[in-house]
C-alpha cells in the first residue's frame, strides 16, 4: 500500500523517510541537514556500483541501505537488523520507496566463527542507536532478546556479495577475526573504539584486514567510518 504524504518526514538523497516512533527528533534534523549516517552514506554512494551485490549488517532505521538501493541500483543488498521492532519500519520504507526489487531485510545478526550459536543475545535501547550486543551504557534499563544467528560462510555462498557495510556497535573485532573476504572488494565499516579500545583498532586496522589484503583508503576514511580496498 502506498504511503501517504503525510507520513514524509524528510527526503534525504532521495529517499522518502516515513514517520515511526523508532525516529527521535533529532534524527529527522540531522537528515534534513544531510548529516544523519553522513559518512556512511557519502561512502556507499560513492563507492558502490550498479554491478555489485551488497550485504549490509546492521541496517538500522534502513535509511543507509535504501538510499544505496534507491541511487546506486546495485544488482541485491541483504540487510541484517537484530533488533526486531525495526523490521517492519524498515520493510514499510523500502515498499514506499519503491526498492524492495533490490533490497531485503532479515532479523538475525551474522557470526562468522565456525561453529556459532543458533542465537545470541541482543540488548535494545530506546534509542535504537544505542542496541547492540555489547553495550556500554544504560544496560540496566536495556530490553535482553534472542536473535537468530546467520553464519557468514552460508550468507556469502547465498549472496556473493562484492561490497560489505558494517554499523554493528563494536561486534566488528570478533567478525573480522573469523572472516573469509574472498568475492569482498570494498568494505564499508564504523569502528567502536570505545567498545574494543585502541588495541582493537590498531588490530583491526594493521593486522587483521591486512592480512586479508585490503587497504585502508585514509583519504576517504574518517569520523569513525572506515574504507578498505581490495589490494
Amino acid at each position: 500500500m502506498v504511503q501517504s504524504k503525510a507520513e514524509i518526514v524528510s527526503i534525504y538523497h532521495g529517499l522518502e523517510v516515513l514517520d515511526g516512533d523508532h525516529l527521535g527528533p533529532q534524527m529527522i534534523k540531522n537528515m534534513e541537514l544531510e548529516r544523519y549516517e553522513r559518512r556512511e552514506v557519502l561512502a556507499g554512494l560513492r563507492e558502490i556500483k550498479a554491478t555489485d551485490t551488497v550485504v549490509e549488517m546492521g541496517a538500522g532505521a534502513g535509511i543507509v541501505g535504501a538510499i544505496i538501493a534507491k541511487n546506486c541500483k546495485p544488482k541485491k543488498i541483504v540487510s541484517f537488523e537484530a533488533n526486531h521492532t525495526l523490521i517492519d519500519h524498515i520493510e514499510r520504507l523500502y515498499v514506499h520507496n519503491g526498492v524492495d526489487d533490490l533490497i531485503e531485510v532479515r532479523n538475525k545478526i551474522v557470526l562468522s566463527e565456525e561453529n556459532p550459536p543458533k542465537k545470541v543475545d541482543f540488548f535494545i535501547r530506546g534509542n535504537f542507536l544505542g542496541s547492540g550486543i555489547t553495550i556500554l551504557k544504560g544496560i540496566d534499563k536495556a530490553r535482553k532478546v534472542s536473535v537468530p544467528v546467520a553464519r557468514w560462510e552460508a550468507v556469502k555462498k547465498e549472496v556473493s556479495p562484492t561490497v560489505l557495510m558494517m554499523d554493528i556497535e563494536g561486534a566488528e573485532l570478533e567478525f573480522f577475526r573469523d572472516a573469509d573476504l574472498t568475492g569482498i572488494r570494498i568494505i564499508i565499516v564504523e569502528l567502536h573504539r570505545d567498545i574494543y579500545q585502541r588495541q582493537g583498532m590498531r588490530e583491526i586496522r594493521e593486522k587483521i584486514l591486512v592480512e586479508k589484503e585490503f587497504a585502508e583508503d585514509r583519504e576517504v576514511s574518517g569520523g569513525g567510518v572506515f574504507v578498505f580496498r581490495r589490494i
